[in-house]
């Protein structure tokens, strides 16, 4: 019986890595990159006294970025992912352990006491946390070890919900994806792991994280690795 559990826990580690890679590791590496070509200015000098009404300041021009419906979700998009991420991995680890978690709300304690989320994102409801722009439901199947994270917009101007399911078993022929609603008012929200075609059905349609994009060698590389691993 323990060998069988482990051969259902491997490929769950694959995933979970796969998705760790491609959803955090290599979007932080682009955005260090994009970062340090925003980080080169032209040096200003100046001659004299350079007080808080220097000319110099008063030139240099601030630049906000809009508070809107597309940065919103953005965010929401983000942070989602950081809890599904957290969540696949808290249930991979606790499997291997012995000790997998029985429902959402040992998931969450777990995730929110080695402080993998903000403490004020915590609610009293069960798999529910609370962010400025969105509440994310958070869902789990104990028997299939199935995670399953859906962003509930607080309002139109936050953006459309999203979903993401980890691990994408229906998910065959493209790269990372999550599933985005194409309402932005009267969301119908999918029953707990209804095949992609409900959801779809639904009104909802699937996304790629374009950023996140992997050559055909390097993904090739990444599942000869998880085969090697799952062998182990």
């Amino acid at each position: 019986m323990k060998s069988r559990e482990r051969g259902n826990v491997w490929p769950v580690i694959s995933v979970a890595a796969g998705a760790f890679f491609m959803l955090v590791v290599v979007p932080l590496i682009l955005q260090r990159q994009t970062n340090a070509r925003m980080a080169t200015v032209d040096p200003q000098v100046t001659i004299g006294d350079a007080g808080p009404e220097s000319s110099a300041t008063r030139n240099v021009p601030m630049y906000r970025w809009p508070d809107s419906e597309v940065p919103r979700t953005a965010e929401r998009l983000r942070d989602v992912s950081a809890i599904a991420i957290a969540a696949v991995t808290c249930v991979t680890e606790g499997t291997i352990q012995g000790r997998k978690p029985r429902d959402v709300g040992e998931i969450i304690s777990a995730i929110a006491q080695r402080q993998l989320v903000p403490s004020e994102w915590i609610t009293n409801q069960p798999g529910v946390l609370q962010m400025p722009h969105g509440t994310v439901h958070l869902r789990y199947s104990p028997i299939d070890l199935l995670i399953e994270t859906i962003s509930v917009p607080n309002d139109r101007g936050d953006g459309p919900a999203i979903l993401i399911r980890i691990p994408d078993r229906e998910n065959t022929t493209v790269g990372a994806r999550y599933f985005e609603s194409m309402q932005l008012d009267g969301i119908i929200y999918p029953n707990p792991f209804a095949p992609i075609s409900d959801i779809i059905a639904s009104g909802w349609q699937p996304r790629q994280f374009k950023q996140t994009q992997i050559s055909d060698d390097q993904r090739a590389q990444f599942s000869s690795w998880a085969q090697t691993v799952s062998r182990k």
